[in-house]
């Protein structure tokens, strides 16, 4: 007998986009807790940047028909986490705003 018919080892192949997918929700999550805890200047640019890997994995990930269940998670964490951060930095140059026209009027 012959062993022209032997089957090849079958690996489990990720598809193209999931790396991404997972660092989207990677860099959303950090955000979002960067943002709580008090750094919205590193949480912010963390979010913009899992917003993009986030569109680009799900755009590949539904390409191949792949779920697209992390890449989805990645986005949705990365805009709650620069909405808060956007609603952080507005409040801070409200309050540094507020003090500047308080330290003025009282003349000093």
């Amino acid at each position: 007998m012959s062993n022209q018919y032997q089957q090849q080892p079958q690996f489990n192949q990720n598809p193209p986009g999931k790396g991404l997918a997972i660092t989207s929700m990677v860099l959303g999550i950090c955000g979002l807790v960067l943002t709580l805890i008090g750094m919205w200047y590193v949480g912010l640019p963390a979010s913009i940047v899992g917003i993009i890997l986030g569109a680009i994995a799900k755009k590949n990930l539904n390409s191949v028909g792949a779920p697209s269940g992390m890449a989805t998670a990645g986005i949705v964490t990365s805009i709650i986490a620069l909405a808060i951060g956007a609603i952080v930095t507005i409040a801070c140059f409200a309050c540094l705003g507020a003090i500047g026209a308080g330290i003025g009027a009282l003349g000093m």
